[in-house]
């Protein structure tokens, strides 16, 4: 084509890529050169349809395109750039517009680092999946480094049955990273101590220079690995647990959080603390409850959901990548229905984006679609036809153990009788699964995603028990 055609071309095709419309595979590797598109029910068998239009065929339908090819010189461009591209996987439409429309909320980061800052101990709760760890890693100990102290990330959940072996496994880890320097490629060097010094002629042995020892004790030890750290960062710090929860779930709860407590107010002039965890009963309970040990050792307050802020964001992202304007309202109501969780949300809009017409509602219900391959028609169908029941029956707000689901659960599965003890034994195997937890301040169980509970709403047809 003319030079003139061309450049316009290149300048279509890599705006489009800018927007995320379509992969740059020449750019890192990644992609395989088709449109982002979603998974949304459709006839499979077709790799490249009419008009240019670029698809990808899955198991259960096809990947709708997310725009058209303006002209046959935009192909002709892509074709050739695509030459520099190195086969890479294809990541999923939800992990797409995830990372691709990824929301800052610089205000809440810069607020929260500022308390943290001032060394206060905040206990945040929010539900799983809202953007709690993003948050905290991406926008708040960022900015916390940025000024000065030093954020140290502790994931309680490394090690779930020995929660404070994954506290001090974090801080050891920190401590190394101080202790140690870059050396050559793929090696560090240790910063020994000097023990002698030599000029003219003249040398002078030192003493040993006192190292610290780390007890055995797990309780003695994060005590000591605090300390270490503070000593060998020479600034203030700040202590960032996600999923503090899995404190509370062992038998050694209250021990572990009396070790946190001594040590960290020994040093609560240098150190801020955020106990972070999505089980808001948990973390009330040990920071509320006057019999624990960390009784109002925190100010317990809720994580900020993301709202409206976030929709007008995504809302303009999607009228630039579009020509087309997102109905906000709608656009509200459905992630208030998947709990203000981002991924999901974001895969509906994706799904509303690769078929013209198709309002964010319609991009949620082809997501919840019993057929499509997803977490939760795969969850579905690996619990057992009692677990299956039980599942609906708590998102009913059905009596688990009463007469009547007793004899609704005998009638759905074709059984003369159900015993109270064998769908007691399948709630708690939903339980350890996460699909229900206990609702707090009752004895009630209901579904704790609430993505799920969107799909079980929207397949209550589906029988409990497959033909």
């Amino acid at each position: 084509p003319r030079p003139k055609a061309w450049r316009r071309a290149a300048a279509r095709v890599l705006r489009r890529c800018s927007m995320g419309m379509v992969w740059a595979p020449w750019r890192d590797g990644i992609g395989d050169g088709r449109c982002m598109a979603a998974m949304v029910p459709g006839p499979p068998g077709r790799d490249e349809s009419p008009a240019g239009r670029v698809s990808s065929v899955g198991p259960e339908g096809s990947f709708r395109p997310l725009w058209r090819w303006r002209s046959p010189v935009d192909l002709r461009f892509y074709a050739h750039m695509r030459k520099f591209a190195k086969p890479a996987p294809r990541l999923t439409p939800m992990n797409d517009l995830t990372l691709l429309w990824h929301f800052k909320r610089a205000p809440l980061a810069q607020r929260l680092a500022q308390r943290l800052l001032a060394h206060e101990r905040i206990a945040m709760f929010g539900p799983r999946q809202t953007g709690k760890t993003t948050l905290l890693r991406e926008e708040v100990m960022p900015a916390i480094e940025k000024a000065g102290a030093l954020p140290v990330y502790v994931e309680c959940w490394l090690d779930k049955a020995r929660p404070l072996h994954s506290i001090n496994y974090a801080l050891g880890k920190a401590l190394e990273g101080l202790t140690l320097s870059p050396g050559r490629p793929g090696r560090r060097l240790a910063k020994t101590p000097v023990r002698k010094i030599g000029a003219v002629g003249v040398s002078v042995e030192l003493g040993e220079v006192g190292q610290r020892k780390i007890p055995d004790n797990p309780y003695l030890a994060f005590d000591a690995l605090l300390t270490s750290l503070l000593e060998a960062a020479g600034r203030d710090l700040v202590l960032v647990f996600d999923e503090f929860q899995a404190v509370a779930e062992v038998p050694e709860a209250d021990a572990i959080a009396a070790a946190l407590r001594a040590a960290l107010t020994q040093a609560s002039s240098r150190v801020g603390v955020v106990f972070s965890g999505s089980s808001q009963t948990l973390l009330l309970e040990m920071f509320s409850r006057a019999q624990t040990p960390l009784y109002n050792f925190a100010n317990a307050e809720p994580y900020p959901l993301l709202k409206e802020d976030f929709v007008g964001h995504v809302a303009r992202l999607f009228s630039a990548a579009t020509k087309r304007d997102l109905n906000q309202a709608i656009a509200l109501r459905v992630l208030e229905a998947v709990g203000h969780q981002p991924a999901p949300f974001l895969n509906a809009v994706g799904n509303a984006m690769s078929t013209p017409g198709w309002s964010v509602e319609d991009g949620l219900a082809a997501m919840l679609d019993a057929k499509a391959v997803n977490t939760w028609s795969t969850a579905w169908a690996g619990l057992t036809d009692l677990q299956r029941f039980a599942l609906r029956a708590a998102h009913a707000g059905l009596p688990l153990t009463a007469a009547a689901t007793l004899q609704q659960a005998a009638t759905e599965l074709g059984q003369a009788k159900v015993q109270p003890s064998s769908i007691t034994r399948a709630v708690e195997t939903l339980v350890d699964k996460g699909l229900v937890a206990r609702e707090p301040g009752s004895r009630r169980h209901v579904v704790s995603d609430p993505v799920m509970a969107a799909w079980l709403t929207q397949n209550a047809a589906l029988p409990v028990r497959p033909a």
